[in-house]
C-alpha cells in the first residue's frame, strides 16, 4: 500500500463568536471567519470523502449561523472542477452529523456512508437543545441524512487499509476522527473536536496542556479525545481552522 493524499476543500464560511465556539470563556465579541472544510482522500484507486460540508448561504443564515457559501463553493461543484464526478466517490466518512458536515448528500446517491453508531442514534433522536444542529423533524428543516442508509461504526475500525475511523467523543456524543496513512506519517482529520489550531497549544493563563474549545457536549470526553489525538497523530487537520487556509494538498 502506498500512502494516501488528502485534498482540502473549503465549502463555505461561518462567522462565529470566539468565546462561544473556539476558546472557552475567552474572546467575547470577537467574530472569527471559520472555513468549513471537507477532505478528499485519494490513493490506491480510491476516492473517499470525509464529510460533505455546509448548506447554501440563505439556509445557513436563516436556520443556523451567520455564514456564506460563495458561488461554486458547494462540494459537488468543486469536485467537478477537479475533474472528479460525484459517482466516483466510493465512500463518505462522517466525523459527525451536525448540519454543516452533511449537506449536499443527495449529490452522492452511490456512495457508501459511514458514521459512528452512537452518533447516528443520537442524531435520529437528539434532546431538544440539539434539534437544530441535526435538523430534526421537529424543526421542519430538510435534514440531508434522514432516509439514507449508513454503515454504522462501533468503536475504532479500519475502513480500508490505511484509513481508520477513531472515536473522539466530546463535541458530539459519537464524534469520530479519520486517520489516514500518508507518505509523511499519520494524518488525523478531527472534524470539530476542536475548531482552531490555538486549541492544541498550551493555555497561557492556566498552563493547561491545551486551550479548551467552547463548543462541547461533554468536556471530560473532549479533553481525553484531544489528548489521545495529540499522542497518536503525526499531523492534525480540522474542519474549521483558519490557519489551514492557503494549502490544498497534504502531504
Amino acid at each position: 500500500m502506498t500512502g494516501y493524499t488528502i485534498r482540502q476543500i473549503n465549502t463555505g464560511w461561518q462567522f462565529l463568536d470566539k468565546s462561544q465556539y473556539s476558546t472557552f470563556r475567552e474572546g467575547y465579541g470577537v467574530i472569527v471567519k471559520h472555513p468549513v472544510f471537507v477532505f478528499l482522500i485519494e490513493g490506491n484507486g480510491r476516492k473517499i470523502l470525509v464529510d460533505t460540508g455546509m448548506s447554501d448561504t440563505e439556509h445557513s443564515k436563516k436556520y443556523h449561523h451567520d455564514g456564506l457559501q460563495e458561488p461554486g463553493q458547494a462540494v459537488h461543484e468543486q469536485l467537478e472542477r477537479l475533474g472528479v464526478r460525484c459517482d466516483e466517490i466510493e465512500m463518505i466518512l462522517f466525523t459527525h452529523l451536525h448540519w454543516d458536515h452533511c449537506y449536499n448528500l443527495d449529490k452522492f446517491p452511490k456512495a457508501r456512508l459511514y458514521v459512528s453508531e452512537t452518533e447516528y442514534r443520537f442524531a435520529m433522536d437528539p434532546i431538544p437543545m440539539y434539534w437544530n444542529s441535526y435538523e430534526s423533524p421537529q424543526t421542519g428543516l430538510p435534514c440531508p441524512f434522514r432516509g439514507r442508509k449508513f454503515n454504522l461504526v462501533y468503536g475504532e475500525e479500519e475502513i480500508i487499509e490505511g484509513v481508520r475511523m477513531v472515536p473522539t467523543p466530546g463535541h458530539s456524543p459519537g464524534h469520530m476522527a479519520v486517520s489516514v496513512q500518508t507518505s509523511e506519517g499519520l494524518y488525523f482529520l478531527i472534524g470539530d473536536l476542536v475548531l482552531m489550531r490555538e486549541n492544541l497549544r498550551p493555555h497561557q493563563k492556566t498552563g493547561w496542556p491545551i486551550t479548551m474549545p467552547a463548543r462541547f457536549y461533554n468536556c471530560v470526553e473532549l479533553w481525553n479525545s484531544v489528548m489521545e489525538v495529540k499522542e497518536r497523530a503525526d499531523h492534525i487537520l480540522m474542519t474549521h481552522d483558519p490557519e489551514q487556509l492557503g494549502k490544498e494538498l497534504y502531504p
